[in-house]
């Protein structure tokens, strides 16, 4: 398992950015980048096929994700500001990693990371 989640500065501002216009409804990203050996790296987030977002929820078309081996995992927002994974998030786990964006999704610290097991990774901004 991966101890931390390397994020470029592009993919963090675009992921907040959209959490906040999207706010108070939940979004839904594809994270695209590589595995490394001790971690993940993010270059980039994508738009999620036909995603539906409401205030509890956000859903995609799986039978829509393109084959492409870069996704590494999503990224939704939590708007009631609560950072952990649900048992459902879980149970719908794609890729290596998940983020879970919380209000007011300003800073690196309203992103957090988990691996598929729910247990909590550390986020680096690259420089």
């Amino acid at each position: 398992m991966f101890k931390k989640v390397m994020l470029a500065k592009d993919a963090a501002h675009s992921l907040l950015e959209i959490a906040r216009n999207t706010h108070p409804r939940e979004m839904l990203m594809l994270l695209r980048g590589k595995k490394e050996k001790d971690f993940v790296k993010i270059d980039e987030v994508l738009f999620a096929p036909l995603s539906q977002h409401d205030e509890s929820s956000t859903s995609f078309r799986f039978d829509l994700l393109p084959i492409d081996f870069t996704i590494i995992g999503l990224a939704h927002s939590h708007p009631s500001g609560h950072p952990y994974p649900s048992l459902e998030d879980l149970n719908h786990f794609i890729g290596s990693v998940m983020l879970i964006l919380t209000p007011p999704y300003q800073t690196t610290r309203d992103i957090h990371a988990f691996n598929p097991r729910g247990e909590r990774i550390t986020v680096y901004l690259e420089d």
